[in-house]
Formats: C-alpha cells, sequence, structure tokens
C-alpha cells in the first residue's frame, strides 16, 4: 500500500502534533496561561521583587519545553523514510515495514513499541516508544481496526490545545492592554512616567559649590523650560561637607505672557542625592496658579548664591542640614532668627525697625530638630516697603 505523505504535509502535521497534541502540549499551555497571569499582575499592581522573578522561572521553564519540542522536531524530520511519498507500507507479524524504492531501503516499526493512535477525518497518526511519529492515510487498504479500538483517541480532545492557546492569548493581550491605559494599572502609570519623567545626573553633588544655580543648570541642560518660573516648594537637605542628600522642589513654568504653560516636580532618587527625576506636568495655559513676580524663582537663586550656608552652620554641631522655601511668609513681630537680605547678599534690619517681617524667605535649619535648634530665616528685602510708622504696605 502506498502512503502520499510529502515532506510538507509531515512538517505541518509534525509541528501541529508537537505543539497541539501531546503531553507536553498541556504542559506548555498550562505554563503560557501562568505566564499570561503573572504579567497581569506585573501591570495591574506591580510588586515586581516578588513577581519579575516569578515571571523568569516560569518564563525559563516555558522556554526550556519549546527547546524540547524542537530539538524533537529536528530529530524527527531526519527520518526521511517517514515522509517518502513513494513509500510502500504493508503489516507483518505485528511489524510495520516501510519500503523506499527511491532509497532500495526498508525500514521496520514494531507495533509493540506503539503507545497510541489518533486519528482525524483523513489520517492515522501512529506514536511510537522511540517518539516516532507517522501518519498513516485512511484511504489506504492498511487495516488499523484493532489498533484504533484500543488506543484511539477522540479528535476533539486534540483539538482542545489550538482554541485554548487562542483564548488564553486574546483574555491575557486583552487585560494587559486594559491596564496600559486610563492609569488602570501600574503599567499605565509605568507608561505615563516614561512619557513624562526625565532622569538626571548632577555634575556637582556639593550644595555649597554648586547651590541651587548649578542644580537647575543640569537640569536645564535635559529639558527645555519655560522663560519665567515659580515655586512655593524647594527643600533641600545635605551633609555638614556640602554633600547633597535629597532634593524635592515644585515649579511653575510660565511662558512670555505669564500663561501657566508647565508644572515641574524635581526629586532626588534614593539613596543618593545626586541623580534627580523631573516630573513634567502639562497644564496648557489653564492652570490657576497666578504668576507672582515677587515670588520669581531666580529671587530664591539668588538668596541662596549670596547665603553663606558652611559660615552659619558652624554655630550648630549637627552633621546634617537643610533649606527650605515655602515662597513669601510673614513672620510678624517675632525677629528671632531672622536675617534681613538684599539684593546684593547684605544682611541689615531698617534702623529702630518693629514692624512686621513679610518677604521671600529661605530657612537654613537642622531636620528632625526644628524645635530644639532654632532655624536661621533669611528674608528677601526687595519685597519689603516699610513706612515710618514701621508698617509693611
Amino acid at each position: 500500500m502506498r502512503n502520499p505523505l510529502s515532506k510538507k504535509i509531515y512538517r505541518r502535521m509534525l509541528l501541529r502534533d508537537l505543539f497541539f497534541g501531546r503531553l507536553h502540549s498541556w504542559i506548555l499551555l498550562l505554563l503560557y496561561a501562568l505566564l499570561w497571569k503573572v504579567l497581569f499582575t506585573i501591570t495591574k499592581i506591580g510588586q515586581l521583587k516578588t513577581n519579575v522573578p516569578l515571571f523568569m522561572v516560569i518564563g525559563a521553564g516555558l522556554l526550556l519545553l519549546l527547546i524540547y519540542q524542537v530539538s524533537l522536531y529536528r530529530k524527527q524530520m531526519k527520518k526521511v523514510y517517514l515522509y517518502n511519498p513513494d513509500n510502500h507500507l504493508e503489516i507483518r507479524d505485528s511489524k510495520l515495514e516501510i519500503y523506499s524504492p527511491a532509497e532500495g531501503g526498508r525500514h521496520t516499526l514494531s507495533l509493540d513499541d506503539l503507545i497510541r493512535l489518533k486519528e482525524n477525518k483523513q489520517w492515522y497518526f501512529l506514536y511510537f516508544n522511540d517518539k516516532t511519529f507517522f501518519p498513516i492515510l485512511k484511504s489506504s487498504t492498511l487495516s488499523l481496526d484493532k489498533l484504533k479500538k484500543s488506543k484511539s483517541l477522540p479528535f476533539a480532545v486534540w483539538m482542545a490545545a489550538p482554541v485554548l492557546l487562542l483564548l488564553f492569548t486574546g483574555l491575557g493581550a486583552y487585560n494587559v492592554g486594559k491596564n496600559a491605559v486610563n492609569f488602570n494599572g501600574a503599567l499605565a502609570w509605568k507608561i505615563n512616567e516614561l512619557k513624562t519623567d526625565t532622569k538626571i545626573r548632577l555634575g556637582n553633588d556639593d550644595f555649597f559649590t554648586a547651590k541651587l544655580e548649578g542644580i537647575m543648570e543640569d537640569v536645564k541642560e535635559k529639558m527645555d523650560m519655560e522663560p519665567n518660573l515659580m515655586t512655593n516648594d524647594v527643600e533641600i537637605e545635605f551633609d555638614r561637607d556640602g554633600t547633597i542628600t535629597s532634593i524635592y522642589m515644585y515649579l511653575y513654568g510660565y511662558d512670555d505672557d505669564h500663561l501657566l504653560r508647565s508644572g515641574y516636580l524635581i526629586y532626588s532618587d534614593e539613596p543618593a542625592g545626586n541623580r534627580v527625576t523631573v516630573h513634567k506636568q502639562d497644564w496648557e495655559g489653564e492652570g490657576t496658579e497666578t504668576y507672582n513676580p515677587a515670588n520669581d524663582f531666580s529671587i530664591v537663586i539668588n538668596m541662596l548664591d549670596n547665603i553663606d550656608l558652611e559660615a552659619d552652620m558652624k554655630n550648630w554641631e549637627e552633621n546634617h542640614f537643610g533649606v527650605l522655601y515655602k515662597g513669601i511668609r510673614n513672620w510678624g513681630g517675632n525677629h528671632e532668627g531672622i536675617v534681613y537680605l538684599d539684593e546684593n547678599g547684605e544682611r541689615s534690619l531698617p534702623s529702630g525697625f518693629e514692624g512686621d517681617i513679610a518677604g521671600p524667605s529661605v530657612s537654613l535649619y537642622v531636620p528632625g530638630k526644628e524645635e530644639q535648634i532654632t532655624p536661621i530665616r533669611y528674608v528677601f528685602k526687595p519685597s519689603l516697603t516699610i513706612n515710618k510708622q514701621g508698617e509693611i504696605k
């Protein structure tokens, strides 16, 4: 009996069988489903320290099984005698003999080694102990009825694997994709972070020499900012030797018409203060924060340029310090710790002044000890107008 099985047809059926028709197929399918499950968890809630190693272990197991399947495929495709279209088949004494006229060779497969037989509408599929996979056309006169009755597997069961594969792929892709939009999951937040965040390494992490001006120069090298900046929130911590340990500030960016265009959250990445992240928020001129020239960011830069922090810290036997700016502040009549700073860095108070003190204020303090150690509060002079009665206009 002839069995017209070409290399192309055999390759297609072998691949389909390896990936959808064996026990390994179900293990692959299970690992594939688990991989989508872990990926969904990562994109939904994150927890990377736990889920990423789990994802990698499952992925490694899936990869190893795929490599095993490919090795089986390569091994079977080397058995050229199985898919020669001129082959003749014959069953004799519990043996299946394959005769290849072109090669003039005869190959024997023992039916005692047959471990399984499946079928579809056109073919019988024989499986042997040595992993040999051999299809036989049903229209042949070769009788496999006895084997079929004892070892046949329903074709519907065989087709369940590809159906489940498509189902898992569709559901997995849909749910992971859902986590990537509209801030539905950790993935959506990460994508937004990649769009809006810029990582910057500071060229100088010595606050005494770089100061705020040096930090902003590094930031502006990496990104464009509006010509007018304003802030109500700057906080920088540093050690006694000037090494920056923490940076946190929020800047408002205004265009030439003083319309609010952007917001910039600048904060240091742990554990060191020499790496900062700049998170940009687009306001597109619709923000509600009004530009105040008396609170321009350049005032803060100028104040810190003219403050001798090292000299003022000498009276404190501490190892960690901070500077804080919270915008224009009114200190009332309490002058304790107040340093009146003019545009040239000169420190003085108006002669006989006893009124309230208000203006853009930078504080030098010891973090965590603000109650025990009174901070030094530098108040910028140009924003103060004082009459003869000591009142602020």
